[in-house]
């Protein structure tokens, strides 16, 4: 295109020399075509420009009288060895659809899977990828009123197909590649679809983060600053929002299977864990008590005083979380045992306190300091009778 302009502007040059040496008549005929190269120039600026606002993709201007008066035709602008091919062969389906999902990340469109045939033993034999933004949204008007969405489908047909080799693998009988809509350009391709992906290490770090309470978009934060910019995470936030709710949704209705096993586990690694688990007619958890080995034997130097408090409601499982805890000789806290009790009822109280005693090396504390719970002052007269109770101020 520069030499294009080059030789235009030359071509104006020539015409001003002229206008010196040449007759009135040769003149006017020299502006005319003067022009027409003028307005020949304009053109091919409008056509770098439109290149240039397109990617380098190459834009071709087909007229269809009878469907579109107007379509534009693109053709990606790929190197030839992510290019596909007819005749290619691959060994799986898996590869085929990397290997065109990969070649429509060069060229700045999204693919999905769009049909496949079966054989009588349900063997695929048959199998397309489209680009996302093929066939068209249904013009039927409906009473019910939708969220505005953006145009997502402009009857695209860049396509691809494959069929099953009498000698194996797949091969490709088909390769589209002219699309009906302009490519994504490379700030943007990280937002298509098919290319978003959170990965195991990513998924992972998520959950280390939840573990420690992080919400989920300061977790989509935390990832970006690590990959230097939003656009090399992958996926995007609601990408990770999805990902929790999956989450939630397959431990849900075995978060308690999953506890019990978790305690196991720690009890193999080390047999001074003591737990103990209640459960009720319909298998939930209504009592859990546990004590690591640290923590007993610190009741065994530091016991003699201990503070037990309650929270409520500070999780979804709508539990009370009730610590039993001491002071060291260092003036800091420790914990001495932790519990889940599903009311604050005497009845639990009294459960937890013989729980405590039958876990910890040695006597029952000798000072116990609580708030003015009257549950919980029963509960210590009865299951602590030789304990000096206290209330907090």
């Amino acid at each position: 295109m520069y030499i294009i302009k080059v030789i235009l502007r030359s071509w104006l040059l020539l015409w001003v020399a002229c206008c010196s040496i040449v007759r009135e008549s040769i003149l006017i005929d020299l502006m005319i075509k003067c022009c027409l190269i003028n307005q020949l120039y304009h053109y091919l600026l409008t056509c770098c420009s439109t290149m240039e606002a397109n990617n380098g993709i190459l834009v071709h201007m087909e007229t269809d009288s009878e469907t579109n008066p107007s379509v534009s035709i693109f053709y990606p602008q790929v190197i030839g060895e992510l290019t596909p091919f007819q005749g290619q062969q691959f060994e799986t389906l898996e590869e085929v659809y990397d290997f065109y999902n990969q070649y429509a990340r060069e060229a700045g469109f999204s693919v999905r899977s769009y049909s496949s045939k079966k054989s009588k033993d349900g063997e695929v034999i048959r199998k397309e990828y489209v680009c996302n933004k093929e066939g068209s949204w249904s013009t039927e008007t409906s009473s019910v009123v939708k969220r505005r969405r953006g145009v997502g489908r402009e009857s695209c047909k860049a396509r691809l197909i494959v069929v099953k080799s009498k000698y194996g693998g797949y091969v490709v009988t088909i390769f589209e590649e002219a699309h009906t809509h302009p490519m994504t350009t490379p700030r943007r391709r990280h937002l298509l679809k098919s290319h978003r992906r959170i990965s195991g290490v990513d998924q992972l770090v998520a959950q280390q983060l939840i573990s420690v309470n992080v919400s989920t978009h300061q977790q989509y934060d935390i990832l970006a600053t690590q990959a230097g910019g939003i656009e090399n995470v992958g996926f995007t936030q609601q990408d990770m929002y999805n990902s929790n709710r999956d989450r939630r949704m397959k431990i849900k209705g075995h978060d308690g299977e999953m506890l019990f096993d978790h305690f196991m586990n720690e009890q193999e690694k080390n047999p001074g864990f003591i737990f103990k688990v209640e459960t009720d007619i319909e298998h939930k958890i209504t009592r859990c008590f546990w004590a690591d080995a640290i923590s007993r034997q610190s009741y065994k130097f530091y016991g003699d005083a201990v503070i037990f408090d309650t929270t409520y409601n500070t999780n979804r499982y709508c539990m009370i979380f009730a610590p039993i805890m001491g002071v060291n000789n260092h003036g800091q806290t420790i914990i001495f045992s932790g519990a889940f009790l599903s009311d604050e009822t005497t009845d639990s109280f009294i459960w937890l306190f013989r729980e405590f005693l039958r876990a910890m090396p040695g006597d029952a504390p000798k000072i116990i300091i609580t708030d003015q719970d009257p549950a919980m002052t029963k509960a210590i007269s009865e299951a602590l009778p030789n304990t000096f109770h206290r209330y907090c101020s």
